[in-house]
């Protein structure tokens, strides 16, 4: 769907980019199953357009505008960790949306990108994911930009 960069108004064609979680299980989808993530979140409300849009999925049947399809046999898989760990009493299902593998040297090819700067509020999430192999705490600054609350 669209071009490399965040979603930012309704019918942009955009994937959201950022820190989401499951809201919603949708085993009725049209779309064989369907997980809702929380798009517009704080970040997508100040940095996006007056309608930023909505009903953002993760789904099968592998094709979309704007969500973020899988094969239906990945969506499966998917669904059904998402339904163990609400069962197995996770209150929140974490989801994060990367345009690519936020490394210094892939991020650093992106300098001229009108998004690089929202780019480099991301990469603090996922490098800190990747040296710790646990989900950082997020907030969101009142400019729409992501920090990390590191914890004692």
């Amino acid at each position: 769907s669209g071009i490399i960069g965040p979603k930012r108004a309704e019918g942009d064609l955009q994937v959201p980019e950022g820190f989401y979680h499951i809201d919603r299980f949708n085993p009725l989808s049209s779309f064989h199953l369907s997980l809702g993530i929380n798009y517009p979140n704080a970040s997508d409300k100040i940095l996006g357009k007056e309608k930023p849009g909505s009903d953002i999925f993760i789904h099968g049947s592998d094709v979309t505008v704007g969500c973020v399809p899988l094969t239906d046999d990945k969506i499966k898989e998917v669904y059904a960790l998402a339904v163990q760990a609400r069962n197995g009493g996770q209150k929140q299902i974490e989801v994060h949306i990367f345009p690519f593998e936020l490394t210094d040297n892939k991020l650093n090819r992106h300098l001229e990108n009108p998004s690089y700067t929202f780019w480099k509020s991301l990469q603090k999430g996922y490098l800190f994911f990747e040296s710790r192999k646990k989900l950082p705490k997020i907030d969101v600054r009142k400019d729409g930009i992501y920090d990390i609350i590191l914890q004692k």
